[in-house]
């Protein structure tokens, strides 16, 4: 994982705390009916909830949990990334300097206030906040939002919100959206693929439309959550 380009002031908890609870007070004031989601905050299924996948360590999972539910993410997600980046090795260094759990660069560990970058709840939060920062920032899409986690959210947008040509973040990409998708639609070859599973599971290219964050959740939910 490389530091963005241009990183963005960070969202701290009281920003997202400020804005979860004006999207609150907005919502109150539209008529019944009318309401549509919000891509701030997702909702998980109770069911699929550190249920899928796991670390191996009771403490790391505990952490990931709870940093899904300050974010408003997926605990199945940030343990996808946690395996793809260090392998669940809280010791983890890269040759680029990115380290702990989730790899931070120094410089993104710093934007979101870590002290040091392997203590284990430290680290999680902040890689936690960096995804919550990128779904929001690339409306849902988990394919942009991994690529920014690798690439700096600064190349997404400098290809025109598109995944960077660098074959480290392709491949990065792929295989975390590969698995993450998997655990909660489960392979397409298990049963016949009904149409909307289809469009969420298959590969596409990059002038597609692809599945967002809140269509893989919804998906899930409606298909009786995970394998």
């Amino acid at each position: 994982m490389s530091p963005p380009a241009r990183p963005p002031v960070p969202l701290t908890d009281s920003d997202q705390a400020r804005a979860r609870a004006e999207a609150l007070d907005r919502e109150k004031t539209v008529p019944t009916g009318e309401k549509t989601p919000t891509s701030t905050q997702i909702k998980i299924p109770m069911a699929m909830v550190g249920h899928h996948i796991s670390s191996g360590n009771a403490v790391v999972d505990s952490i990931v949990r709870t940093a899904a539910a300050r974010n408003g993410l997926d605990p199945c997600l940030i343990l996808s990334v946690m395996r793809a980046e260090s392998g669940f090795n809280r010791s983890a260094v890269s040759v680029k300097g990115a380290s702990g759990l989730m790899q931070l660069m120094p410089e993104t560990a710093a934007r979101f206030g870590v002290r040091n970058i392997f203590d284990p709840e430290e680290n999680i939060m902040a890689g936690a906040r960096y995804l919550r920062f990128l779904l929001d920032r690339f409306k849902g899409d988990v394919r942009l939002a991994l690529a920014g986690y690798n690439a700096g959210e600064g190349a997404v947008e400098l290809y025109g919100l598109r995944i960077p040509p660098f074959s480290e973040t392709q491949n990065y990409v792929r295989t975390i959206y590969a698995r993450y998708s998997g655990i909660h639609l489960g392979p397409p070859s298990v049963a016949t693929p009904t149409p909307a599973l289809t469009a969420a599971v298959a590969v596409v290219d990059s002038k597609e439309k692809n599945p967002t964050y809140n269509q893989v959740i919804k998906l899930t939910s409606s298909n009786g959550g995970g394998r």
